[in-house]
């Protein structure tokens, strides 16, 4: 051993002395040259070069310490025999060693290396010495990486995406992005961890690139263990878990959340990890949303995406959030793609299930919910969007009807019930229980024949209308008693049913509005969510069509009631609250009884509040929250200003009567030196 490498070695910062895994004549000569500082010196752990590191990482060559017996022998022998054998010594042990990762000169010629910064035999034959990521051995992203090898710049606590290469692939953690601009998935690691996104981009609006804040240290409980999230899950909130915790049970037709992790980890819809992590994004606000919508538009915008199930799932979960998000007319292009793709790979058929459910229940079962997904958001969507028709009540479907959720969930899934088989059922003996889904797409059934009142002459109308009404009725007439209470034994609240409950309601409301006395000239202010106001001809008294909607408004009023946070609830309950406020605003605008004003502003507060709660999280709500708060503002001061006239008629009717009440016991003289006062005011 060279008597320099000792010292130089115990000099060294965070290499111990006497390092196996440290080559001392190798790091003698290197440091003799000037070539390499010791601030430069990081070894890899655990001795092989890992793929996350942004550049190579180099293994020294591993060499085990002579023991003080080998010292003494070689000091009795000859000074020339010593270094003879010393250095034949050591070369024996680089070509014994076992390096992380061979140059490429090594490596073409099937030679040893030493791994060295610039390997011996690179140095001896005066040659590039190159390396290239290994990726053997690679078990996904190690915890606690050293804090010198940890990328500045990080989404949700992982290391960003790194910059495009000059061929143009885009290498991020091994994840390679085609130069051609096929779509490639994102690299995700599902161990409580969010996933990085390779191709998003990292720069606000002006082109600055945005440092997200570093992720927040580990919490622990008081016995060491590690603190889960409000989520339920180890580590920092995710995308992913915001979205299964609040949307997901309104629209359950992805596959569960264990399960669609396996199909993420497996590169099968990268499309729709990005509209999942779209959707979640919106729930967390330190979770820029931005980024997962430039990569779905970029992608959408190219047609770089796979033509199945999957993406048809990415576009209607897309739209469903562009929506919410008062992007109306981005939702419906994406929202007609969506059709279209639903259409061009044949979901409406039973088919489609069999051949892409790989002889898993739970994935045909997706399939299925998948289809009539799209069916009810065509429905929602076509009520509150004006640039979306309800293309899929015309398609022929012989898709069955979708099984309960907690059922789905577990993966025990029944025989599957048809659409002819909830028909008849009304007049089977005993009436039977189907699930909270086929109720829900029973409604948007009916919502469907509201829309085709709307179009009709005047000449049919009356039938229609009345025809549509008793739909309506008999919708709630017909649901078993398990489906009347939304709420089960564990305060629970059934998002699916609860939405099936929001679309008779809202359907009501406008099939009877026009024809009712809640007019519209006081309420135009409002134009989100709500259709243009039109009065058309009652097929029964006025007042029927009025009270109908009453009561369907305050059936709306019931839902915001239910206990359980309004996030978890659909962000269409967000326009049909919207119908309601417009409902008791016109109510409160001139046709309250007696006594009952304090009854209908505290359900217009109720509105306020919703939409209130909503504009926190849906830019939809905020926009109509303002359009809402102005109408009742307008409202409130007409009505002040009214009953101050009011009052003052009453006041001065009250004194006319006492005059003329009086009368008998005045000389008519006086008459006119009493009235003619008042009849100037």
């Amino acid at each position: 051993m060279s008597p320099h490498a000792m010292p130089m070695a115990q000099t060294m910062p965070g290499i111990p002395a006497g390092s196996a895994g440290v080559d001392p004549a190798y790091w003698t000569h290197e440091l003799s040259n000037g070539s390499l500082s010791p601030r430069t010196l990081q070894p890899s752990p655990g001795r092989y070069s890992s793929a996350r590191d942004s550049t190579p990482s180099i293994t020294p060559t591993a060499q085990t310490p002579q023991s003080d017996s080998s010292r003494k022998n070689s000091s009795v022998e000859n000074g020339q025999q010593n270094g003879q054998k010393s250095k034949q010594t050591s070369a024996d042990a680089n070509q014994r060693a076992s390096v992380a990762v061979a140059c490429v000169p090594c490596r073409s010629r099937h030679l040893k290396c030493d791994g060295g910064v610039r390997c011996s035999r690179c140095r001896a034959d005066d040659v590039d010495c190159t390396y290239i990521k290994s990726r053997r051995g690679w078990k996904g992203k190690r915890k606690n990486k050293p804090e010198d090898q940890i990328s500045p710049v990080a989404i949700n606590g992982t290391q960003a995406p790194q910059v495009p290469i000059s061929n143009g692939h885009m290498v991020s953690n091994g994840t390679m992005v085609a130069a051609n601009g096929q779509l490639s998935s994102p690299n995700s690691y599902y161990n409580g961890e969010a996933p990085i996104m390779n191709q998003l981009s990292l720069t606000n609006g002006l082109g600055a690139q945005s440092m997200p804040p570093p992720a927040a240290p580990q919490q622990l409980n008081l016995n060491g263990t590690q603190r889960v999230n409000k989520f339920g899950h180890l580590g920092p909130e995710t995308a992913i878990q915001a979205f299964y915790h609040y949307f997901y049970n309104s629209h359950p037709f992805c596959l569960p959340e264990p399960r669609l992790l396996e199909v993420f980890n497996q590169r099968k819809a990268p499309l729709l990890e990005y509209a999942v992590q779209y959707l979640g994004s919106s729930y967390l606000p330190a979770i820029s949303t931005d980024m997962y919508k430039e990569a779905l538009n970029r992608h959408i915008n190219s047609g770089n995406y796979a033509r199945d199930g999957w993406s048809v799932q990415a576009l209607l979960l897309y739209a469903i959030g562009l929506h919410a998000n008062n992007e109306v007319p981005r939702a419906a292009q994406i929202f007609a793609i969506a059709q279209d793709l639903a259409l061009e790979v044949g979901l409406n058929r039973m088919e489609y299930a069999l051949i892409h459910g790989e002889s898993n229940p739970q994935l045909e079962e997706s399939w299925r919910r998948t289809w009539w997904g799209m069916y009810t958001a065509n429905g929602m969507l076509c009520a509150v969007n004006p640039g979306v028709q309800f293309k899929l009540k015309d398609i022929l479907t012989d898709v069955p009807l979708p099984c309960e959720n907690d059922q789905y969930f577990s993966g025990h899934i029944p025989y599957p019930a048809s659409l002819q088989d909830y028909d008849d059922s009304a007049f089977m003996p005993a009436l039977p229980v189907y699930s909270s889904y086929t109720y829900l797409i029973d409604a948007i059934r009916i919502l469907g024949k509201v829309f085709e009142c709307a179009r009709l002459d005047s000449t049919f109308e009356y039938h229609a209308v009345d025809v549509v009404d008793q739909y309506l009725t008999n919708w709630r007439l017909h649901l078993p008693v398990n489906k009347l209470d939304i709420v089960n034994n564990d305060g629970v609240v059934d998002e699916v049913l609860f939405q099936a409950h929001m679309v008779n309601a809202g359907s009501t409301i406008m099939l009877h509005r026009p024809r009712s006395n809640l007019g519209f000239g006081r309420v135009e202010g409002v134009n989100i969510c709500v259709q243009p106001g039109q009065v058309l001809l009652p097929t029964q008294t006025r007042e029927i069509h009025t009270a109908k909607c009453l009561t369907s408004a305050e059936n709306i009023s019931s839902l915001i009631r239910l206990p359980g946070q309004l996030l978890h609830h659909t962000p269409f309950f967000t326009c049909v609250v919207v119908m309601a406020s417009v409902v008791h605003l016109s109510y409160w605008s001139f046709l309250v009884p007696d006594g009952q004003d304090d009854i209908v502003k505290q359900s217009i507060r109720l509105d306020v509040g919703t939409l209130q709660q909503y504009s926190n999280t849906w830019p939809i709500a905020s926009a109509v929250l303002g359009q809402v708060r102005g109408v009742a503002y307008t409202l409130f001061n007409s009505k002040k200003a009214m009953s101050i006239h009011l009052w003052s008629n009453i006041a001065q009717g009250d004194v006319i009567r006492d005059v003329i009440d009086e009368g008998g016991s005045v000389p008519p003289q006086n008459y006119a030196q009493l009235i003619a006062p008042m009849l100037k005011s």
